[in-house]
């Protein structure tokens, strides 16, 4: 079993004004000014903070505008030269900046060199744009770049355009779609190479590993939250197989209990297929294991503070079991034997969820935790056999 670990959550801050204000610094900050107003004074800490702004613009206006924000030097005269590692692009709805922008916060120093917030509006005609050129102490000597683009529906369906005076083409891209229909990141497929998703959002596990695989079908690398929640997990059950015994149970597995909240049943799904795929289940139905002995799966419902999992119980053959459950100070492991000796320890590592995993999806950009296709296959196949059961909270 190999696995791959994730990061504490995050709590994103309480929201201050529009995202259109740049995610890299710290409050309190000045509006973006419109285009030709004069730049805010910079703040103490802050030796670089050039802003533009326009209601009515087109994309390689933009660009010309950044490149020019980009030339303003320190006060002492130095010039500083912009971040070349990452361009991330975020698709949102207005009603959600604050939420959005917490997040983007959170980031800290794995933000992104050059950040493109794309807000979607119903009634919009005209490209409303502001960009941002931010150096302060926390950054460092590079510049940090932030761009807000105000769309329309006409100009939604040509984002693959107006983005491509706007990216770096000599490195890597990588978008979001925080709410709302994944598939609108197909819009970026000729810009992007990457894209981040929470499968934990969508209907079902069906519709989850659909949107998945119709990204991946186009080419895009898929980075799912629901399946970073999982990680762990996934960490502490491939550390605890090293030792040859509990190798030995596993293949003598009879029941599995996943408990997840409500909001994670997708984290869950993923975590059963990764496990049987491993294992050598085939899905049936009924489910069986690699001797072709009769499995059970099942996901049960609890009340938890944060997404993901709550527990892990596996239960073997000779009536011994093993669970995994969120505990103070880390993850709780409980082994009962056969005669009914209860022996619990507590270690460290603690699972970890919630809505604070960008900063790990960010991470995975380029040290990837891959959801490969042979789990996807697998998670699948449990769905659509159906032999992974539902329990839900009463």
């Amino acid at each position: 079993m190999t696995a791959a670990d994730s990061t504490p959550p995050v709590e994103p801050p309480e929201g201050r004004d529009p995202v259109a204000e740049d995610p890299a610094a710290q409050p309190p900050e000045p509006d973006l000014p419109g285009a030709g107003q004069p730049l805010e004074p910079l703040s103490h800490s802050r030796r670089i903070d050039a802003r533009w702004a326009s209601d009515d613009t087109e994309a390689a206006t933009i660009a010309d505008e950044l490149r020019r924000l980009e030339t303003t030097r320190t006060p002492d005269g130095s010039s500083v030269a912009p971040a070349r590692a990452l361009t991330f692009i975020v698709l949102v709805d207005p009603d959600h900046d604050d939420e959005v922008r917490g997040q983007l916060k959170a980031l800290g120093t794995q933000r992104a060199s050059r950040t493109i917030v794309i807000r979607r509006f119903p009634d919009r005609t005209t490209l409303g744009g502001r960009a941002a050129v931010i150096q302060d102490d926390a950054i460092g000597n590079g510049l940090r770049e932030t761009i807000v683009l105000d769309v329309g529906p006409e100009d939604e369906m040509d984002l693959d355009g107006i983005l491509d005076p706007l990216v770096i083409t000599d490195v890597p891209s990588v978008a979001w779609v925080p709410q709302g229909d994944p598939r609108l990141l197909m819009l970026l497929r000729q810009i992007v190479q990457t894209v981040i998703i929470d499968g934990d959002a969508a209907a079902s596990v069906r519709e989850a590993l659909d949107d998945s695989r119709a990204l991946r079908e186009v080419g895009m690398r898929t980075i799912d939250m629901a399946w970073l929640r999982s990680a762990p997990w996934r960490v502490r059950l491939a550390s605890l197989a090293q030792m040859p015994a509990f190798r030995e149970q596993l293949r003598d597995l009879e029941t599995v209990e996943i408990e997840t909240r409500p909001d994670s049943r997708v984290c869950g799904a993923l975590l059963a297929g990764w496990l049987g795929h491993r294992l050598g289940w085939q899905s049936g139905p009924p489910l069986l294991d690699a001797s072709r002995r009769r499995v059970v799966a099942q996901l049960r419902d609890v009340d938890q503070p944060l997404p993901g999992l709550a527990g892990l119980t596996l239960t073997y053959r000779d009536g011994g079991s093993r669970r995994l459950s969120r505990g103070p100070g880390g993850l709780k492991i409980t082994d009962v034997s056969p005669e009914g000796e209860t022996v619990e320890r507590t270690v460290l590592g603690a699972s970890r969820g919630g809505s604070g995993l960008l900063p790990s999806a960010m991470r995975q950009v380029l040290l990837p935790d891959e959801l490969d296709e042979e789990v996807l296959t697998a998670t699948a196949s449990l769905d659509r056999a159906r032999v992974l059961k539902q329990v839900v909270a009463e």
